[in-house]
């Protein structure tokens, strides 16, 4: 059944619940998604060109939300390590894979960031923790610190763990933020409906 072109989360993130089907393009299939995944999930088509900028083939997917980076990974073939912290979230993106008819590519998690980080086996990592909410833009520059656990810290607990570290980022984010780490990085644009709405950030190491 075709879902209302109002948004049930109201007037304030209708321009987001506009562009529904840009995030999934299943959406009127069984599709389950809150007010906070429906303004943080990545489109689809974007999170399948950023799932190949990963060269591993086995992926923890931290902050996973309603699953729309996890599924893009699991439809490109990797093997997908999902967490979120929210149990309702959880059942979301359990119920999103099997709607894409990819739930068997990936383990779900309930836990935190910082306790499931240490335990997983995966080549590489990828990071979109919360930017803080829709008024993300008011810091004028985005720092590590704006995010939500605090990215210095999220970063430090991931290298020298995974071979490959992709971390999203806002358009505002200020890259010399990574020099602290003296990794060497690669910036890509993560282009949705023509415009760039976010960067994409991979560090390679060993």
């Amino acid at each position: 059944m075709k879902s209302s072109n109002i948004s049930p989360f109201g007037e304030g993130v209708q321009k987001y619940w506009d562009k529904r089907y840009l995030y999934f393009s299943k959406f009127d299939e069984g599709i389950q998604i809150d007010k906070e995944g429906l303004y943080s999930v990545i489109p689809e088509e974007t999170g399948l060109a950023q799932a190949a900028l990963l060269e591993a083939s086995s992926v923890y997917d931290a902050f996973a939300g309603v699953g729309g980076s996890a599924i893009a990974l699991a439809r490109s073939g990797k093997k997908v390590v999902s967490s979120e912290i929210s149990s309702e979230r959880v059942a979301m993106c359990r119920n999103n894979a099997e709607v894409y008819g990819v739930g068997r590519q990936i383990e779900f998690i309930e836990g935190d960031f910082f306790d499931v980080v240490k335990t997983v086996d995966a080549e590489a990592v990828n990071l979109d923790p919360p930017w803080g909410g829709t008024s993300y833009k008011e810091h004028g520059k985005f720092l590590l610190e704006h995010f939500s656990p605090d990215g210095g810290e999220i970063l430090k607990a991931c290298m020298g763990r995974f071979k490959e570290i992709m971390l999203r980022v806002p358009t505002i984010f200020e890259m010399a933020e990574l020099d602290r780490f003296t990794q060497d990085y690669q910036v890509h644009d993560d282009v949705s409906d023509g415009r760039t709405i976010s960067r994409t950030v991979v560090i390679r190491q060993f």
